[in-house]
């Protein structure tokens, strides 16, 4: 199997078990302190972070869709974004130096349930919904900031991406032109018609593999209707002779969000507890249950 074939052909390749056990265990660190953060933080100052995307499923509970951005949060995630592992086929497929712009954790975590009941929870906007992703493509977004379509991202899969847990799933060859996009509720979405969604094709990887996926290639993802979360950790890059100023996508948010972030650790180091420790947020991972 040729990766840069792939890639070409079909808009993705996937490097299985690219990470180790014990790198994929520090992302999994840092993913449980990023959600206890900006929980945490949100509950304390009495505002939802701008970073956090929290539903109410339908069927009952509360899940954690995606954080982002996350790199100012997490050394683990930003050594990882300049891995070679990364970089080395990003500039093979660019054939330039892929520069990062943006990066997001997906998580599809459910809160346990004594959490999703408990009063502090009302503080968050929790649209009845679950956590999949319209049908679209990643440029559809990016060319309002004006990247170019040769973007490509990568996904680390922190968890096991199976089947039954609401993996991504791709169109394999839509990468080749864009589709204009709609606007819906959750986003920007493909017409209807465009794909025929019988022929999605699940992005089944074990944790620690990587997806590299074109900027133009239409993907979404089902819900994960189990009780553990689906994460994956997201970069994109463009390639060097774009040369787009630093952060126009994620800097705003940080910019906006670390003041309440560091009001949030002063209130702790004075005495304030946390209503969820993340023993309580994320008991099955403490565990080690898998």
């Amino acid at each position: 199997m040729d990766p840069a074939s792939d890639f070409n052909r079909d808009g993705y390749c996937i490097l299985p078990a690219a990470f180790n056990a014990d790198e994929v265990a520090l992302m999994r660190e840092d993913a449980d302190f990023i959600l206890q953060l900006i929980l945490g933080s949100s509950i304390a100052n009495g505002r939802q972070s701008r970073r956090l995307d929290i539903r109410r499923r339908k069927s009952g509970g509360i899940v954690v869709r995606k954080i982002q951005p996350v790199l100012d949060l997490a050394p683990a995630f930003a050594e990882f974004a300049n891995d070679d592992r990364l970089l080395g086929p990003l500039a093979e497929l660019m054939a330039d130096d892929p520069v990062l712009f943006e990066e997001k954790l997906n998580y599809k975590q459910p809160l346990p349930d004594v959490i999703a009941a408990a009063p502090e929870m009302g503080l968050f906007e929790t649209p009845a919904d679950d956590d999949r992703f319209p049908v679209h493509n990643d440029y559809a977004y990016y060319k309002y900031n004006d990247y170019p379509a040769a973007v490509i991202s990568t996904a680390i899969a922190i968890d096991d991406c199976r089947a039954g847990n609401g993996p991504m799933l791709v169109f394999p060859g839509t990468h080749t032109q864009h589709v204009e996009h709609l606007r819906v509720r959750n986003g920007l979405e493909v017409p209807e018609g465009t794909v025929n969604r019988a022929e999605a094709v699940p992005v089944v990887a074990p944790a620690g593999s990587v997806v590299f996926f074109h900027s133009r290639l239409i993907h979404t993802s089902g819900p994960n209707p189990t009780r553990e979360p689906r994460r994956i950790l997201i970069f994109s890059h463009f390639p060097k002779a774009a040369a787009i100023p630093f952060d126009i996508r994620n800097g705003p948010n940080r910019l906006r969000e670390s003041p309440w972030e560091w009001r949030y650790e002063r209130m702790k180091n004075a005495g304030y507890r946390d209503p969820f420790p993340i023993d309580d947020l994320a008991p099955s991972l403490v565990s080690g249950i898998d």
